[in-house]
């Protein structure tokens, strides 16, 4: 069995550190137990990388970036970093198979065998694995003032106000790793897969993409649509080794431009299976029939760009947010599952409450509320080059199933911070797609 998802006592620092840490949320560049990177965002401040900081075991480190001049991912000081995912083929229990060649998924580790990625026969998936070394990825979000925020990311728990949501499974349990999917996910004889060469899914309702996300093994509770939790440790950890805001300047614009139904539809997964964990051009022409502008990160293909996602774990509650970081209650919610309904009353009081919603349509984030979980758009009224530089889509008269990313039409309005809250989880269109994910069972 694994090990059940509660608050732990603080261990290994001193009593009087411990109480800074509880009550103040405070930490040193010092490591304590091991290591704790740290950024601050200034909410006031407009330029997306100014507003950024590092604190901490980050302070003096050098971001990352994309060098689009050289065709080259430059890694800063971040190559080695704890956190970094591992390519793997996940197979449908739930245990990895084998690991992939990070530099051509078309390799398995050793560099010389061929894999598995693009034979839909295999008992699988194309995952990135998150956790090494028997390290989780714990995170701590301090609200400062209204739009400010302290972050650090962590390899231990430092203290109760750190978070693994995304290493709990079904069961209450806090996991080794999770999985996050390498490609937009396709439908495979109904069900949703993330292999290599196939056309993603596309014009299905929330409903029909949880099904086939969790036909791939229906019998234990480990397989899901993309979820919430993941999402934003992400996010944030592509703020934190790029000390940056704008996605798509740092990374790449991704497939965000000139996107049709006709232009998606020759596109197949793992057009950069040889390009490395990162990689991305300053061009969103989406018409290219190679589409050689696909961004990747952390491993995985259009993480925004060419075609929406959507995730469980988030909606907009006409104009309320109402969030769940875990499938089970561990969280301080009340729903023992995820929930797709376009009714209030089945998230209204089983659903973390969070802030209200402002009324956007396709309107650039300026600012975001933060909480000790996440953090959603507060304010919008920013620009392409300023703030978040990301847009936000709201609806508040309905109960909208959260989309992320952005697709292949918008340009620069799509990037990591890239939300839909406007439409109900039976919308289905070409432009909207999901993708599977995973949680083991201990």
């Amino acid at each position: 069995m694994g090990k059940v998802a509660t608050e732990p006592t603080l261990v290994g620092i001193g009593r009087d550190v411990a109480a800074i840490l509880e009550n103040l949320g405070g930490i040193s560049a010092q490591t304590l137990d091991g290591t704790v990177y740290g950024f601050h965002i200034d909410g006031s401040e407009s330029d997306p990388y100014s507003c950024v900081s590092y604190t901490a075991g980050a302070v003096g480190k050098k971001p990352a970036y994309m060098d689009f001049f050289n065709g080259v991912f430059n890694w800063g000081d971040w190559g080695d970093a704890f956190f970094l995912p591992r390519p793997c083929m996940l197979k449908y229990d739930g245990t990895v198979d084998y690991y992939l060649d990070p530099n051509n998924y078309g390799l398995k580790d050793d560099g010389e065998t061929p894999s598995d990625v693009a034979d839909t026969t295999y008992g699988g998936n194309a995952m990135m694995e998150w956790g090494r070394d028997g390290k989780k990825i714990w995170y701590c979000i301090i609200p400062r003032g209204i739009t400010s925020a302290d972050v650090y990311i962590a390899d231990h728990r430092v203290n109760g106000r750190f978070h693994a949501w995304p290493f709990v499974n079904a069961n209450g349990e806090y996991t080794d790793h999770f999985y996050t999917p390498i490609y937009n996910g396709s439908n495979i004889s109904s069900v949703l897969r993330s292999m290599s060469g196939q056309a993603p899914m596309k014009s299905q309702t929330a409903t029909t993409e949880r099904t086939y996300a969790r036909a791939n093994y229906p019998s234990l509770a480990i397989w899901d649509t993309e979820v919430y939790c993941d999402i934003v440790l992400i996010n944030l950890l592509l703020i934190l080794i790029s000390k940056n805001l704008d996605s798509q300047a740092v990374f790449g614009k991704g497939l965000s431009e000139d996107g049709s139904e006709s232009a998606n539809s020759g596109f197949r997964t793992g057009v950069h299976d040889t390009k490395g964990l990162f990689w991305g051009t300053p061009n969103g022409k989406t018409s290219s029939t190679t589409y050689e502008n696909a961004v990747k990160i952390f491993g995985m293909e259009n993480w925004w760009g060419f075609q929406w996602r959507r995730f469980g774990g988030l909606v907009n509650d006409n104009g309320t947010i109402r969030y769940k970081m875990t499938r089970g209650t561990m969280d301080g919610s009340i729903a023992t599952d995820y929930v797709i309904s376009t009714s209030s009353s089945d998230y209204s009081g089983k659903y973390i409450t969070g802030p209200s919603v402002p009324s956007a349509s396709g309107s650039y984030i300026k600012t975001m509320n933060w909480d000790e979980h996440q953090f959603t758009p507060r304010e919008v009224s920013g620009s392409q080059l300023t703030y978040y530089a990301d847009g936000l889509w709201t609806n508040n008269s309905q109960v909208d199933y959260a989309y992320r990313g952005g697709g292949s039409s918008d340009g620069s309005m799509y990037g990591a911070f890239a939300l839909s809250l406007n439409n109900a989880a039976s919308y289905s269109a070409w432009a909207l797609g999901a993708a599977p994910s995973c949680k083991p069972l201990s």
